[in-house]
């Protein structure tokens, strides 16, 4: 974008701003409410749009807070804002990033993608399958940012030999939506489901971890078949075989610091998938590659300065912009201003699991379902159908498929430099329709079964 169609649209966006600020819908807010939904607005224009950097939008976002959002709420300090930078989930990412560059720096990710490769007889969409499912898969056990940090490192080098550039971003973006996919499947995939999962418990709901896997596995497996096929006919492809050569000395088999690195993955992995064991936080368990690698000289400063810190500051825009959302009211404002407690059930269901899923796209997952629930929790429901409900909202939270923000997995696949924000909306757009109507049918006729 040149300089004069960037100056363009951010007039564009600022004058968007100022008259969405005037309309009538807006009277019924508190002043920083008004503010927050600004912010919004602006943010996800500049998101979508690119008009510019993505990482630039996150410090528009925080600008914006501090000067503007902050002075309006009484006893709020710019480190509720700030904070978010560098947050245990961006802990998570650096960690991520600096485990996958070592992956990369030895080679390793090449060999375990030939290894998949192998398996699947390089079919291209055999292949898409397998990536989708075996992030899926893991991401039922591990954080999901863990899970895509880790599949980024294999895949990367197969679709840096592609030349089919629209099978290249379907096999990207299947590890991010793979793993959004499979967090939904335990209660220990991704936080809303343990939130989900501890509020129905104290309403007296006999929902446990079996019942709750019993439930989501089908559901994840179902989402990930079709999130196949959305990713197989949405790219179309011309690749008739996908292959993956590691040349004799590029695996580099005789370092001992290959070792190392396999070692420490494995430790991580472990420590990772353990987590509610050991009580460590996943986000401290991913400082032991960092540690390692920087400290005895696996990884050199160049590896460091070359890590995708703009994909940081990206998110933790994103996770500030929440941090807003709850500060100021505006999330309990759009949930209340819906009047569900007069709704039937079925539409209580759909109202709160579309609103679950649009805002997920904007705010963290956790935050949104922390939001949601507590909410769903206050509506006069039988244990059967609040647990239907709170459930609903838990893994609606995870439908976060929309933007490089919405979740980790999506700024990690984005940091390859591969894609366009208008690759992963398209798909992420029809996976998030289909993901909705699934859930709504799914929630409806089969959780009956479950909870009774």
């Amino acid at each position: 974008m040149n300089t004069w169609k960037r100056l363009f649209g951010l007039l564009l966006t600022a004058l968007i701003a100022v008259l969405l600020y005037k309309l009538p819908v807006m009277t019924s807010m508190t002043i920083p409410q008004k503010i927050t939904a600004i912010i919004f607005i602006v943010a996800a224009i500049l998101w979508i749009f690119e008009i510019i950097p993505l990482y630039v939008t996150s410090f528009v976002i925080l600008v914006l807070e501090v000067l503007w959002l902050m002075p309006k709420i009484e006893g709020a300090k710019a480190t509720i804002f700030l904070s978010p930078f560098f947050s245990t989930t961006i802990l998570l990412f650096l960690g991520g990033f600096v485990l996958a560059k070592g992956l990369e720096a030895y080679k390793i990710d090449e060999l375990v993608a030939e290894k998949i490769l192998e398996n699947t007889g390089g079919k291209p969409g055999i292949t898409l399958f397998a990536f989708l499912a075996v992030s899926a898969f893991l991401s039922m056990w591990m954080s999901n940012t863990a899970v895509t940090a880790l599949m980024l490192a294999v895949t990367l080098p197969v679709v840096r030999k592609l030349t089919d550039k629209n099978y290249a971003k379907a096999l990207l973006i299947s590890i991010a939506f793979g793993s959004n996919i499979g967090g939904m499947g335990t209660p220990i995939g991704t936080p809303p489901n343990a939130i989900a999962l501890d509020y129905i418990k104290k309403a007296g709901s006999n929902v446990n971890f079996a019942k709750w896997v019993f439930f989501a596995f089908p559901y994840v497996v179902i989402l990930t078949v079709l999130a196949w096929l959305v990713l197989y006919f949405l790219f179309p492809h011309k690749v008739d075989k996908v292959e993956m050569h590691v040349s004799p000395d590029a695996s580099k088999r005789n370092d001992p610091r290959v070792k190392v690195i396999i070692i420490v993955s494995i430790i991580t992995a472990l420590l990772w998938l353990t987590e509610s064991i050991h009580k460590v936080d996943a986000a401290y368990v991913a400082l032991v590659p960092v540690l390692i690698y920087f400290s005895f000289g696996i990884l050199k400063r160049e590896d460091f300065n070359s890590l995708s810190w703009d994909v940081l500051i990206l998110m933790g825009g994103g996770l500030s912009l929440g941090e807003a959302f709850k500060a100021s009211g505006l999330g309990t404002y759009i949930v209340n201003s819906l009047g569900i407690s007069n709704l039937s059930f079925a539409a209580q269901l759909a109202l709160l699991a579309g609103v679950t899923a649009l805002i997920t796209n904007f705010m963290s997952n956790t935050s949104t379902a922390a939001l949601i629930i507590p909410l769903a929790m206050g509506l006069n429901l039988d244990p059967v159908h609040q647990a239907i409900l709170v459930i609903a909202i838990g893994l609606a939270a995870s439908a976060s498929m929309l933007l490089p923000i919405s979740t980790p997995p999506n700024a990690i696949v984005y940091s390859s430099g591969e894609l366009k924000v208008v690759d992963m909306f398209k798909a992420g757009l029809v996976i998030l329709i289909l993901q909705y109507a699934l859930l709504i049918t799914f929630e409806r006729f089969m959780m009956q079964l479950i909870i009774k």
